[in-house]
């Protein structure tokens, strides 16, 4: 429903895919070595849970890699920002509907997670077996 509001509305869709297996991290570092670009994060805007931050912070996991069941993660236009997150926050529970990146061309091929300290470090791909999902 939600892509098909965007897709109405005139939302130029560059690309889109769900984050249920390997994360926010895989899709951003799929496309950023498809697309040879950099994909620079502003960590503290990626939407996690205080819940999801303390397991992981406990157990050692990056929440970024996590499953992320019933998300997608869309790369538009600049100009198209702020029409896709209207009509996004129209819908129930969209509240984690946000930018949380931008393409630059930095490091080409790779993810920049950039921190709320100043720090930048590189965001890799999952490795290893994922996490099942838990439904």
């Amino acid at each position: 429903m939600q892509v098909q509001a965007l897709i109405e509305a005139g939302v130029a869709i560059t690309a889109l895919r769900d984050a249920t297996r390997g994360g926010v991290s895989a899709v951003l570092n799929e496309w950023a070595k498809q697309s040879d670009i950099c994909i620079e994060v502003q960590e503290e805007s990626i939407p996690v849970s205080q819940e999801v931050y303390g397991i992981c912070e406990m157990l050692g996991f990056e929440a970024t890699n996590l499953a992320n069941e019933g998300t997608f993660v869309l790369a538009i236009k600049k100009e198209d920002e702020q029409k896709a997150l209207e009509v996004l926050h129209k819908f129930e529970n969209s509240n984690n509907a946000t930018k949380i990146a931008d393409v630059t061309d930095a490091y080409k091929g790779k993810v920049l997670l950039l921190s709320s300290y100043g720090t930048k470090r590189f965001l890799d791909a999952p490795t290893g077996e994922l996490l099942p999902r838990i439904c």
